[in-house]
């Protein structure tokens, strides 16, 4: 199910593509270019004037030149973690071990963006208001429009999905191991209704309160309340605990799929991305 937009989030998905955008450049050139980009896709998301899209952008620049000594020591733990997860085996004590990691190295991410948003949402006029909650709203009907489809092409998608996601750390994948992954995916509970539901209640929340026009300490705090919930997805559907601990069962089940040379492939994958991250860092420290 494609994944509905929420308001709280918009500058906080949009400035961490910026992140993954100029994570594979190492120059100062492809940041100016990366920053420029980013700040156009925010402005265009909310209709931004002229005064907003240059604060989004001196925002941007912070994000950016901050990233470095904030976030390399953490991704340099996480990276190291996992790595040696991967050669020598998870187990559920590990992975709960990794979940501690990123939860507190999405938080640090989350926090500062919220901190840089709240100011420029705070700005919003009512003419914009109505605009972002339109691309919202269409947005939201694709997700009901791809609910009301047939089950089994649902399901379908999301086994496409998995195998992608799989693939693209282990490599190629043998026929029994594609036809496990499917089977594995097929007893999944398929929860994308009240996910949608808990989406669609989020987006009412806050364009409620954007409509009183608070001020930035107002919204900031509504961001990172709606931020911390974000795993709630209402009392129809499970509590996170236990689609995290099934997310864990599912990692293990991968694992115990793959052989030597795909765990190889994982890890190579993996120290890519990280390379890339480097080199992010260094461009942002230059």
């Amino acid at each position: 199910m494609t994944s509905t937009s929420r308001p709280h989030r918009r500058l906080a998905v949009v400035a961490l593509t910026l992140f993954l955008l100029v994570a594979v450049g190492c120059t100062g050139l492809l940041q100016n270019i990366g920053a420029r980009w980013v700040t156009r896709q925010i402005a265009v998301e909310f209709n931004f004037n002229e005064a907003q899209t240059a604060a989004t952008r001196a925002s941007v620049d912070r994000l950016m030149a901050a990233a470095p000594a904030v976030l390399g020591t953490k991704i340099e733990m996480l990276v190291a973690t996992v790595d040696t997860a991967i050669a020598k085996g998870f187990t559920e004590e590990k992975l709960v071990g990794m979940e501690r990691q990123v939860d507190g190295l999405i938080d640090t991410v989350a926090s500062a963006i919220i901190d840089e948003a709240a100011p420029i949402m705070a700005t919003l006029r009512d003419d914009q208001i109505d605009f972002v909650e339109k691309r919202i709203e269409k947005r939201l009907e694709e997700a009901r429009e791809e609910l009301a489809e047939p089950a089994e092409d649902r399901l379908e998608r999301r086994q496409d999905e998995f195998v992608d996601a799989v693939e693209d750390w282990a490599g190629s994948l043998s026929e029994g191991q594609e036809a496990a992954l499917r089977n594995y995916v097929a007893k999944l509970p398929d929860e994308a209704a009240v996910r949608l539901a808990a989406d669609e209640r989020r987006v009412a929340r806050f364009t409620k309160l954007a409509r009183t026009h608070p001020d930035a300490a107002a919204i900031r705090d509504a961001m990172w309340e709606e931020w911390k919930d974000r795993e709630d997805w209402g009392p129809n559907a499970r509590p996170p605990s236990a689609r995290r601990a099934e997310g864990r069962q599912a990692i293990l089940f991968v694992y115990g799929l793959l052989d030597a040379g795909q765990r190889d492939h994982a890890s190579k994958h993996l120290h890519e991305l990280h390379d890339k991250v480097k080199s992010f860092f260094g461009a942002a420290g230059s």
